[in-house]
């Protein structure tokens, strides 16, 4: 396997983000940046000669001196930890411990482990191992393949033995929970909450597809996918992989924020397909929407315009805007297919 960015970001999604609900949830120390700043979206920033009482303001988590410290003889520790609660239960496959604008503050080693809890938080856990100790590096992205197929809800970032980390970002699969669900219920198969992630698409210039896929409405222009202006006769596109396959009985095309810049009409294909990364050309794609005006900045509800079989199963879709331009977010609802979860 892979231990660049590109791969884990091409393949998985990050279960930890603060986007899918992340959250840290207490650490051993934090008092010159809290623990809050791991799971945030954004990249971090770093504002030069910014003190706040503690010292230079930090956008990431960073526990005091602890080296060679009573305090840390009497704790028994040798490292400072973190403890999170996944936004999305899963397997995870990558980690980056970042610890980018860390220079001379950041940890020599980093360890995560992994734990499945129901119900309330407990002081006996059985964690598991998912990354060993292992060395990292200051004002950096550590990233590192993880060889374990338990899934998680919670994790616990060690560094050692103190010192500060940016971000971190674990790259994984959803594990989706059948029992979560009523029989019969329409979930949204296009979510990333149950594993959907965007696979190609004809163009991302100024926005990724897989903001599509997020929970919640869009929050701002840049909270979407968007094109850059074509000059030419053709048009964008995005291959979306359901979480779980299923039907399609509704489908929402929204446009919030996208007002001189959303497409002037799209339509909707699909296709049942055991690829691990479909390329549009392999499949054999069938109209789900025919091509239809869109507004600006406007929710588009689509049942009675669906012209496949309310029973047939798909993998994939693929949606098609004219000519080019921004859409905030997609939902397909349907039938899943739960023989087809692992």
């Amino acid at each position: 396997m892979s231990t660049s960015r590109e791969y884990f970001v091409s393949r998985y999604t990050d279960l930890m983000s603060e986007r899918v609900g992340g959250k840290a949830l207490s650490c051993s120390d934090e008092w010159f940046a809290e623990c809050e700043n791991l799971v945030k979206h954004d990249e971090p920033i770093f504002r030069k000669g910014h003190f706040i009482s503690q010292g230079q303001w930090m956008d990431g988590w960073e526990s005091r001196r602890s080296f060679g410290r009573r305090a840390r003889q009497v704790s028994g520790l040798d490292h400072d930890w973190c403890m999170l609660r996944l936004g999305i239960p899963g397997v995870i496959h990558g980690v980056d411990i970042e610890t980018t604008h860390f220079t001379g503050n950041a940890p020599e080693y980093a360890a995560l482990e992994g734990a499945w809890l129901e119900g309330s938080l407990s002081e006996h856990i059985d964690w598991f191992e998912l990354l060993p100790k292992s060395s990292t590096s200051a004002d950096s992205h550590n990233i590192f393949a993880v060889d374990c197929d338990r899934p998680c809800t919670h994790l616990r970032l060690k560094i050692y033995p103190d010192g500060g980390v940016a971000r971190l970002r674990t790259w994984g699969s959803a594990t989706v929970l059948r029992e979560n669900y009523v029989e019969g219920e329409l979930v949204d198969l296009a979510s990333v909450m149950v594993g959907a992630r965007g696979q190609q698409c004809s163009d991302e210039f100024y926005s990724s597809p897989s903001n599509l896929l997020m929970p919640g409405p869009g929050t701002n222009m840049g909270d979407g996918w968007e094109t850059r202006r074509r000059r030419d006769d053709g048009h964008d596109w995005c291959i979306i992989k359901f979480g779980i396959p299923g039907t399609i009985r509704r489908v929402v095309v929204d446009t919030a924020y996208f007002k001189g810049n959303y497409p002037d009409h799209f339509s909707l294909e699909a296709t049942c397909s055991d690829a691990i990364d479909l390329q549009p050309e392999e499949a054999s794609w069938q109209t789900v929407i025919a091509e239809t005006p869109l507004r600006a900045d406007q929710e588009h509800i689509f049942i009675k315009q669906i012209l496949c079989d309310p029973d047939q199963r798909f993998t994939h879709v693929r949606l098609n805007i004219f000519p080019d331009g921004g859409v905030s977010r997609i939902r397909i609802f349907g039938c899943p297919d739960w023989d087809a979860v692992a």
